[in-house]
C-alpha cells in the first residue's frame, strides 16, 4: 500500500502543477491574483451578497485579509461593497455587472481548456477516469475534515 501512497503522491504534486497552470490562465482573463480570483468567483457562482465574515471563511482568510482583497477588486470595479441595515458594524459585498462578466469569461476560459484535454482522451475512458478521480477527491475531501485543526 505504502507504494501506491507514493505514486499517488506523485501524481497528485503533477496534478496539483497542472491545476495551477489552468488557474494561471484564470487568473491571466481577471488580471488579478489567486485570491482575488476566488472571492468574485464565489460571489459570482452565489448571484447575490455576502458578508465579509462569511468570505473570510470561504477564502479560509482573516477579516483583514478579506478586506484586502475587497479593497483591490471595489477600485477595479468588479465589486461593490455595501452597509448593512441592521447592523452598521456589518458589510455585504456583490459583484458588478463589469466582475461578472470578468468572472464568466474566466470560467469560460477553464471550461474550453477542459474541454480541449477531454477531446484528447479516449471516449472510453472519459467516463471511468471522471468516477475515479470524482472518488478519490471525495475521499481526500473526507481525510481533509478529519485531520483539519481549528487554530
Amino acid at each position: 500500500m505504502s507504494d501506491y501512497s507514493t505514486k499517488f503522491h506523485g501524481l497528485i504534486t503533477r496534478l496539483q502543477v497542472v491545476l495551477s497552470e489552468i488557474d494561471y490562465a484564470q487568473k491571466a482573463c481577471l488580471q488579478a491574483g489567486r485570491m482575488e480570483c476566488m472571492l468574485l468567483n464565489h460571489l459570482y457562482k452565489i448571484k447575490g451578497p455576502a458578508n465579509m465574515n462569511e468570505l473570510a471563511k470561504v477564502l479560509n482568510v482573516s477579516h483583514s485579509r478579506v478586506t484586502r482583497i475587497m479593497d483591490n477588486l471595489v477600485s477595479k470595479q468588479l465589486v461593490l461593497r455595501q452597509p448593512s441595515v441592521e447592523d452598521r458594524r456589518c458589510w455585504y459585498a456583490l459583484i458588478t455587472e463589469k466582475g461578472s462578466k470578468l468572472a464568466e469569461n474566466s470560467l469560460q476560459t477553464v471550461v474550453d481548456q477542459q474541454a480541449k484535454i477531454i477531446s484528447k482522451l479516449p471516449d472510453k475512458e472519459i467516463d471511468p477516469m471522471f468516477k475515479a478521480l470524482k472518488l478519490y477527491v471525495e475521499k481526500y475531501e473526507e481525510v481533509l475534515k478529519e485531520t483539519y485543526v481549528e487554530l
